[in-house]
């Protein structure tokens, strides 16, 4: 990347440290070749981008001239979005999710328009976003939200778990720009988002739809532009904070000073091995030292991912309903959006359980106290505390995690592990490399919980399930499968040209002990952005000689989808063999050797034949 374009994202970062600042000739930025380049870099290897949009091109093809194409319709501002192409895909409750496809010069240019917008409103150097918002920001994720609320929530009394119904959907573009206008003073760039907003979609007919409110679906630009939008709800619950808080601390509860003044009187009077003594240290231990509901102390907590949000409240169940309603008239009258009733709940934080970010949340053990030993971090000399269990509890959502292995067929109803037909086609280790991926993914996500060990369900099931996919497979019966295989179900991959023999084995946990902290952290506050797109420019391909005959006139990118995911084909065959034999999805070529890929003249080609591989 240029200096120049370096130094001037470098300087907006350092500007929008401060939140009163107002940015002025952004426009300029999208006439910049290596912002572009950065993008391509970032979206490349992605699937989707081989999908085609609604003007039938895909990413294969791209180049240089691509970018300067769509650079000098930037400066005619003759630039146009196409409209994205719907599709509906399934839910997993039986309804219909609908998905956006852009085409994918849209998709670079909404690259480009994302990393300015989050230069803006993401700078490392203070965030104009408010610390509760955790969804599609740098550094922020499920685990982060939830890790807030290990941290922070254990004072609370009631959770109000919030949905906005239909919210991408919904978004006002009047309102969206009214809120940009106040950070950005560029209409040229305003200009260009308006384009973005009202660019429409073409439905299942074919016929084009205006997009009258609403984000873009499938927009890579839709998330920063939401988080935007729904700052304001942030900065309102901010202000209810403010408002509703009050008190220092909770009052001593009178019963524990009672208590505590008796047995301090038995132990002058050197009555400490006695039964009343003893029940007296009982009765303390259960009893909170604070009064649990001091109505002089009023606390507020907030965390939102995306369109889903969670309040704490400190306080009686009267302040939780005002501040629900409160919520739900400052959605309708000032965003324009709506709270969907039947997924907005109160619930009783210490005898219920709310769902937030697929975990049930709740606090308290039912009030059971125990004497804890601990490890100072200090020190590190170990000391017994009192747990009078109003700590926050986190589980894994079992019941639910088992209805999605039963409707993905992994198991009956009842947890009966099922083999999974689809699969039975498969490579043995393309099968147990698909089970391995499911397995870990809920053990890494679920690695936190308070009942982490009931997770062991689970992977027996996609353990057994896996075997009976394989008895399928090779028509054996389950014990020839273990016998054949072993526990771990390794399968033996031979190799090829000389290669060595690998394995692949099932992924199993044998630590099932708890870990209340054991969250991906994700604050990786070290890595500079600013210097990655750098390295990404440097690195790119985009531009470089044709790795087949070595042309430097009119190279273009040459894509395909996956390089080990080959559908029906057991094997690369063709020119796939040779990317596959290079592990890349893209490679530099000339116009002429693109035609004769997709033209199969190169089928034959060996990896010795290339002019250069293209590392």
């Amino acid at each position: 990347m240029s200096q120049k374009t370096l130094e001037r994202l470098e300087h907006l970062q350092q500007l929008n440290r401060n939140r009163e600042w107002i940015n002025h000739d952004l426009y300029r930025l999208m006439y910049k070749e290596d912002l572009y380049i950065v993008a391509y870099e970032r979206i490349k290897s992605k699937p989707g981008n081989m999908t085609p949009g609604t003007d039938g091109e895909t990413l294969d093809g791209f180049s240089l001239k691509s970018i300067q194409e769509i650079i000098q319709e930037m400066k005619t501002e003759q630039f146009q979005f196409k409209p994205v192409r719907q599709e509906f895909i399934p839910k997993s409750n039986g309804k219909m999710r609908k998905l956006g496809i852009p085409s994918v010069r849209d998709k670079i240019v909404q690259e480009v328009m994302r990393m300015i917008l989050e230069t803006i409103y993401d700078s490392p150097h203070g965030p104009y976003f408010l610390e509760t918002s955790h969804g599609f920001r740098p550094n922020r994720s499920c685990h982060t939200a939830l890790r807030d609320f290990r941290d922070k929530w254990t004072a609370v009394n009631w959770l109000i778990e919030g949905d906005i119904r239909a919210c991408f959907d919904e978004l006002d573009h009047q309102k969206l720009v009214a809120i940009l206008r106040k950070k950005i003073k560029d209409e040229r760039f305003l200009n260009l988002i308006w384009k973005l907003l009202n660019a429409g979609y073409m439905d299942l007919h074919g016929e084009k739809k205006e997009s009258l409110i609403g984000s873009p679906q499938g927009g890579i630009v839709s998330p920063i532009l939401a988080n935007v939008y729904l700052h304001k709800l942030d900065e309102f619950v901010e202000e209810l904070r403010q408002k509703q808080e009050k008190g220092k601390e909770k009052r001593r509860n009178q019963t524990y000073l009672a208590l505590q003044a008796k047995r301090y009187r038995m132990i002058k009077q050197r009555r400490t091995r006695t039964k009343e003594f003893k029940e007296i240290t009982r009765q303390m231990r259960a009893t909170p030292s604070k009064q649990t509901n001091d109505p002089e102390y009023i606390r507020v907590r907030y965390l939102r991912y995306a369109d889903d949000w969670l309040i704490g409240v400190c306080g009686s169940h009267s302040l939780a309903e005002q501040i629900k309603q409160d919520v739900k008239t400052y959605l309708q009258d000032h965003l324009r959006l709506t709270l969907s009733e039947d997924k907005t709940h109160i619930t009783n934080a210490r005898a219920e359980e709310a769902l937030f970010l697929g975990t049930t949340l709740k606090i308290g053990n039912g009030g059971k106290a125990k004497i804890k030993l601990q490890t100072s971090p200090a020190t590190g000399k170990a000391f017994k505390r009192r747990s009078t269990g109003m700590e926050t509890i986190m589980n894994a959502p079992l019941p639910k995690l088992m209805k999605r292995l039963t409707d993905r067929r992994f198991c009956t109803k009842e947890g009966k592990p099922l083999p999974r037909t689809v699969w039975m086609d498969l490579d043995a280790d393309q099968i147990v490399n698909l089970y391995s991926g499911v397995n870990r993914g809920l053990q890494n996500y679920y690695r936190f919980t308070d009942n982490w060990a009931h997770m062991q369900r689970i992977q027996y099931i996609l353990q057994y399930s896996l075997a009976n996919t394989l008895a399928w497979k090779y028509r054996i019966s389950l014990p020839k499968v273990f016998k054949r295989f072993g526990k771990t179900l390794t399968v033996l991959v031979p190799g090829k040209e000389g290669k060595e023999d690998r394995q692949v084995s099932f992924y199993l946990n044998s630590d099932w002990s708890k870990n209340r902290e054991s969250f991906q952290r994700g604050n990786q506050t070290d890595i500079d952005l600013v210097q990655t797109m750098r390295r990404q420019r440097t690195r790119s391909k985009l531009g470089r000689a044709c790795c087949i005959c070595e042309s430097t006139e009119q190279n273009v990118m040459h894509h395909v989808r996956h390089i080990r995911k080959l559908s029906h084909k057991r094997e690369a065959t063709g020119f796939n063999s040779l990317l596959r034999a290079i592990n890349r999805k893209q490679i530099p070529v000339c116009h002429t050797c693109h035609r004769k890929i997709h033209n199969g003249k190169y089928d034959g080609l060996k990896l010795g034949e290339l002019a250069y591989i293209p590392l």
